[in-house]
């Protein structure tokens, strides 16, 4: 059985349509994937180059951002706290960026949304409060058609609910410590950070 293949552009049937792009917007939890990576460089596990990281500020690769087909990065909040008044860390996660998606024009470079606590042991909900908040507050004004969400927390399962509910597109992306398989099951697609912060060892045969 032969296969008619159209051209881009065909007398007969005029151009071939070209998806229109969907847009996304990331919320990363700064806090949990620190916390996250720092426990599997305990357990061993080798980081790769060129992962870039501030002790209790931030962790990133450039790589980090898994680009699906036809959608356009509004924006990336990258939510995380500083102890003191350190203001360069605000100017280190601006240089933070992601791999341009491809036919893009936007700028690529992570928005710090940064709170200040007084101790680094200090306990508090700021970070997560404060992306729940902007996730629902650009899902109820449909400003975007996926949420692309970079935490294993399960106090984010009931803002994926909503957002699904909304009719949104959820993506997650998260280190396999710390990672609620719940979210996993919830979400329309998971990418595993350890396979991109991380050396992947070969298993042995034998």
């Amino acid at each position: 059985m032969d296969v008619l293949i159209l051209p881009l552009s065909n007398p007969v049937y005029g151009p071939t349509p070209v998806p229109s792009y969907r847009r996304m917007m990331v919320f990363i939890d700064g806090e949990n994937l620190v916390f996250n990576y720092l426990s599997l460089l305990k357990n061993g596990k080798v980081p790769n180059d060129p992962v870039q990281h501030e002790k209790d500020v931030f962790v990133w690769h450039i790589n980090s951002v898994v680009n699906p087909q036809f959608h356009e990065i509004i924006r990336a909040n990258y939510y995380t706290y500083i102890t003191g008044s350190d203001e360069t860390i605000i100017d280190q996660i601006k240089k933070l960026a992601y791999a341009r998606p491809p036919r893009s024009k936007l700028p690529h470079n992570l928005y710090p949304v940064v709170f200040k606590k007084p101790k680094k042991r200090a306990q508090s909900k700021g970070v997560d409060i404060q992306m729940t908040v902007d996730i629902l507050s650009q899902v109820y004004n449909n400003n975007i058609d996926t949420v692309y969400l970079f935490a294993g927390d399960g106090d984010y399962l009931p803002v994926i609910n909503e957002a699904i509910r909304m009719g949104k597109q959820v993506y997650l992306a998260a280190f396999s410590h710390g990672l609620n398989k719940k979210l996993v099951n919830k979400v329309d697609q998971f990418h595993l950070l350890d396979d991109i912060y991380f050396e992947q060892i070969a298993e042995s045969s034998e």
